[in-house]
């Protein structure tokens, strides 16, 4: 799992630049574009959540957006593909799987799920209580993000195929 960012790529010897400008570029950009487009409105609202974003970004195609929101924009995939990733799941329960989650990860959880700061400022234990009423919300928000982010490109482009050689 990797990311290219336009500060990697300047600091790659201008050869390779060129190189992977020619032959590898455009098909990292285009299943990035591809990935982040197909995504339906409330995966985009998600993922721009966690990268920090507004709403709006969510209605705008990946090629549309700046370099320093693309940027953001495949670092939280990249963040969120690791963190909801279905080999970290096996043999985990669903209580101890969202223990492992980073506070930043837990709280884009919760909110794909549809849930509030006052859900999430409760202990995340009581979803093994058959009573918590948004422990079924949350296990659909965390199944969603894995299949979600199961076929995510295997790296992530911010930079766009031009800027390679420039």
């Amino acid at each position: 799992m990797t990311v290219m960012t336009l500060n990697l790529v300047e600091k790659q010897p201008a050869a390779m630049r060129r190189i992977i400008g020619k032959h590898l570029a455009v098909p990292r950009w285009q299943e990035t574009c591809d990935y982040y487009n197909q995504m339906m409105e409330r995966e985009r609202l998600t993922v721009c959540f966690h990268a920090q974003l507004k709403q709006r970004h969510a209605t705008m195609r990946f090629e549309e957006m700046n370099d320093v929101e693309r940027e953001r924009l495949v670092c939280a995939i990249d963040e969120l593909r690791g963190a909801f990733s279905k080999r970290r799941q096996i043999g985990a329960s669903e209580y101890a799987y969202i223990s492992f989650l980073t506070v930043s990860q837990r709280r884009t959880l919760f909110m794909h799920a549809g849930l509030t700061e006052k859900e999430f400022n409760q202990p995340y234990w009581r979803i093994n209580e058959e009573s918590c009423y948004w422990r079924d919300a949350l296990f659909r928000a965390l199944r969603e993000l894995f299949s979600l982010f199961e076929y995510a490109p295997t790296i992530l482009t911010s930079v766009k195929p031009e800027q390679y050689l420039h």
